[in-house]
């Protein structure tokens, strides 16, 4: 069974939105950000208006038999980018159309229009109309001229596209990564595909757009009332948890009018409640082991504070206070005394390393069995080495016992503790809300001890900023006895009671059981109570609901899985070994080797492939190894393929399709479009002279008529792009254009230079001269560089030798004596004051360029 049969087959067991989606995507409809809301809007209002007919006839054909397709021109461009051509932009029906622009100069714009209507690998955005003059809301339009077998139409775009237009083939760099696509994807692709692709991506972007509703839907989530653990099971509980968009508003009708009088009926509970609870020696056991814990907590508490504001603490904290003043005061007198010394900064930092340093020698090299320092009479200094005076052994001594104390670390280190001890005293929290909870909690049956605690942790609160106050100020640091009550120490008495108490307690199985269940009943009727009051929210959350189970199930109904699986189950049904043998060829022909393709699977829409190098010894993915212009090779052989297999042998159409490309593969490129002509109508976009070069001569040597265009910017004030004329600006003409151009120019100057002056005489013939000097160098570097060094000197090729053989004196001479006497005449050379210029005449112009001509013609010849 055909491909296109296989897929409207497939189709007809599709939702009818999606066959809605493949009719229109196969017609060439692109759809739209607002086509994909409108899209959501109606599959969530479940309407079912879509037209879901989609026959065989809705799909490009490109069967054997079909007729070729191919362009005539296309004119009347209406808002369509900034274009503004008065004249139409023509195809010749035959052989090579090369359409040359500059950047910015409109070329781009004809692709992208061209590539609307054509069949391509890449789907093209949506034409913009000038976005510095339209608005959002203007309808670019276009009129082609096309030519189906015998038969001439014109259509206007976008408001009717014949289907026969899709067998014209486009490429441009967009549709080389697309065919390449990923790093495993398949270059070759079956053609009526496109539908299925399409449809994915319409999935996918619908899915998008639903999994923002669904995030929205989420936001409006209810607050309904919450379910206790204990009522998970019940009736109003399981109805609650199990909410849904099929919750039924009858059965939430039943439940809340179960009772006349909710109140009166929990408030029954409740006192039957707290009578069982009393009754409960389990429940009572549970209390007092509560209020064993709280005590236990309190008395804790209160050790702590004991210990950090007890007499033995204050009076260390005291002590601490009076060795850190009485250090301070010897540390400032010990200052005061090195004032005294000849020189300045002792006991500073430098001078306490200097000290250390000579401790250090002394100890272990000048008197390694004596303390340091080393003050006896015949002694001397470890510095100078001279022997010590009476007035120096006295310094060392005085130095030795103010520094070989330590005095600055010990009074470090009594400051630390000192500030250790108040630091702890200040953040203790002595009413900590826990031990608050605990007094509440035990209130009920220890108000005595509850106020008498209370009491005592004020006071403490009181004590303790006295305490730093003190230390603060440097005062007596005050000592209270605080707990008069003796509230510590009557709380272990207290615990013991309460712990023998609980001891005495026995659980009632029987008991309990009857207390629970009452407070699972009073628990019910309180979810109920709560139901009620949040009636509308409960309502209001079934509601999101379903609409929630809308959203997933036709979210569910754009799931790609089942679409991916018939892409690719297409894709290797459709993908014969003729088509590999071509996709071969093809990659033979643009030197691309060693490579092979290996199935992986199918994602959304895409066969995926593991390219891989024949032989390689590591797993490496062929992008990784493959340069940019490689890659773009694949692509053009991955089109190249595509068109070889168009039985219909329609149009094909190319914008720039050498970008990245080395010399070499560039020149196999541009012959393999002449190749191509010879048999079907080929347009290319370039803005490449070399290339355009490289395709005429190509073109020639295989009989392919050319058909030259160009499109350039107005040189107005607007600067509009897109003007259309039938040529090609001189930079992309070859030897034999610019010699015809020449020809032309001369006669147009022989004509009207009667009716000139000097001035504009020597101004034309300087312009043609500078035309025809660089037409000599054209002709040098094309037909006697050109055949032994390759273009750019990428390549020699040493059978063109015979050119040097063949190319005489007379040659040289006639070139060297043309080339100097023109470029005499051009404007690019200053004339010399010492001389009279003089502008040549007609004759002798019309000599140089049959000069010119038979040179070319007969040196050209030597290639034979």
């Amino acid at each position: 069974m055909p491909l296109e049969e296989e897929i409207v087959e497939w189709a007809a067991t599709r939702p009818a939105w999606q066959r809605s989606v493949l009719r229109q995507i196969a017609t060439g409809h692109t759809f739209s950000a607002a086509d994909y809301d409108k899209l959501a809007d109606a599959l969530l209002a479940d309407e079912h208006t879509f037209d879901s007919t989609f026959a065989l006839d809705d799909l490009p054909q490109t069967k054997a038999g079909d007729e070729p397709a191919t362009l005539g021109s296309v004119q009347q461009l209406e808002h369509v980018n900034a274009l503004n051509s008065d004249n139409p932009l023509t195809f010749a029906e035959k052989g090579l159309t090369i359409i040359y622009g500059d950047n910015g100069s409109g070329k781009s714009g004809y692709a992208r229009l061209l590539k609307r209507i054509a069949r391509s690998r890449h789907r093209e955005q949506e034409i913009l109309s000038d976005v510095f003059k339209d608005n959002s809301l203007t309808k670019p339009t276009a009129t082609f001229a096309i030519k189906i077998g015998t038969s001439n139409s014109t259509f206007k775009w976008p408001d009717s596209s014949p289907r026969e237009v899709k067998r014209l083939l486009f490429f441009d760099g967009a549709c080389g990564a697309a065919y390449v696509a990923t790093e495993s994807d398949f270059p070759y692709r079956p053609s009526a595909l496109f539908v299925l692709e399409g449809l994915v991506d319409v999935c996918v972007a619908l899915r998008d757009r639903l999994d923002s509703k669904l995030q929205a839907n989420n936001q409006e989530s209810q607050s309904i009332p919450l379910i206790d653990e204990q009522l998970r099971e019940t009736d109003i509980g399981s109805y609650l948890r199990n909410l849904s968009a099929f919750s039924s508003l009858e059965t939430l009708e039943k439940l809340l009018g179960e009772h006349s009088d909710l109140p009166k009926a929990i408030a029954d509970l409740k006192e039957e409640e707290v009578r069982m609870a009393v009754a409960d020696p389990t429940a009572e056991k549970h209390k007092l082991t509560r209020q064993i814990a709280k005590l236990d907590s309190l008395h804790r508490h209160l050790e702590t504070l004991n210990r950090l504001m007890n007499k033995s603490a204050i009076e260390a904290l005291q002590q601490e206070q009076d060795k850190l003043n009485a250090l301070l005061k010897q540390s400032r007198d010990a200052a005061e005394s090195f004032k005294s010394e000849p020189l300045k900064g002792v006991g500073q930092d430098v001078w306490r390393q200097l000290w250390n340093a000579a401790r250090i020698y002394s100890e272990d090299y000048a008197y390694p069995f004596l303390d340091f320092p080393v003050t006896g009479e015949s002694s001397r200094c470890v510095l100078c080495q001279q022997v010590l005076e009476t007035d120096a052994r006295e310094r060392l001594k005085r130095f030795h016992s103010l520094v070989g104390h330590d005095l600055q670390g010990r009074v470090s280190e009594t400051d630390f503790k000192s500030t250790a001890r108040v630091q702890e005293l200040d953040r203790f929290q002595i009413k900590a809300s826990v031990i608050e909870s605990n007094l509440t909690d035990l209130e009920g049956d220890h108000s005595d001890l509850v106020l008498k605690a209370r009491a005592l942790l004020s006071d403490y609160e009181t004590a303790r900023s006295g305490v730093i106050d003190a230390v603060r100020y440097s005062k007596t640091i005050p000592f209270a006895d605080l707990d008069k009550e003796r509230v510590r120490e009557s709380l272990p008495p207290v615990i013991m009671k309460v712990e023998a108490a609980a001891s005495k307690l026995n659980s009632s199985e029987s008991t309990k059981a009857e207390l629970l269940k009452i407070v699972a009943d009073r628990k019910r009727l309180e979810l109920i109570q709560a139901t009620i009051q949040k009636r509308p929210a409960v309502e209001l959350e079934i509601a999101r609901l379903e609409r929630r189970k809308r959203l997933e199930d036709v979210k569910q109904d754009a799931a790609t899985a089942t679409i991916t699986k018939k892409i690719v189950d297409l894709s290797e049904s459709s993908i014969t070994d003729v088509v590999r043998d071509r996709f071969t060829r093809e990659t033979d022909r643009l030197n691309l080797e060693r490579v092979t393709i290996t199935k992986t699977r199918g994602d959304k829409g895409i066969l995926l492939h593991q390219p891989k190098l024949v032989g390689a010894t590591q797993d490496i993915t062929l992008p990784r190894v493959l340069s940019e212009g490689e890659q773009t090779a694949l692509g053009l052989s991955a089109f190249f393929t595509e068109a070889e297999l168009d039985e219909s042998r329609s149009a094909l159409i190319f914008d720039d399709p050498v970008s990245s490309l080395d010399h070499g593969r560039r020149d196999r490129v541009a012959a393999r479009l002449a190749e191509f002509a010879e048999s079907r109508q080929v347009i290319v976009f370039s803005h490449d002279a070399a290339f355009v070069l490289d395709l005429t001569r190509w073109a020639i040597e295989k009989g392919v008529p050319v058909a030259e265009r160009s499109v350039s910017k107005s040189r107005a004030g607007d600067k509009k792009p897109g003007i259309c004329t039938l040529d090609l600006p001189w930079k992309a003409k070859d030897v034999p254009q610019r010699l015809q151009r020449l020809k032309t120019d001369l006669v147009w100057i022989k004509k009207s230079s009667s009716d000139w002056d000097e001035t504009r005489y020597e101004k034309e013939t300087a312009s043609w001269a500078g035309g025809l000097s660089e037409t000599w160098e054209r002709i040098f570097r094309l037909e006697v560089v050109g055949p032994i060094l390759a273009e750019g000197g990428f390549e020699v090729r040493p059978k063109m030798m015979k050119m040097l053989v063949r190319f005489t004196d007379t040659d040289d001479k006639e070139f060297q004596g043309s080339y100097s006497r023109v470029s005499l005449w051009t404007k690019r050379h200053d004339k010399s004051s010492a001389v009279n210029y003089v502008a040549p005449e007609i004759r002798d112009l019309e000599e140089e360029l049959k000069r010119v001509e038979e040179w070319f013609n007969r040196v050209k010849g030597y290639k034979k």
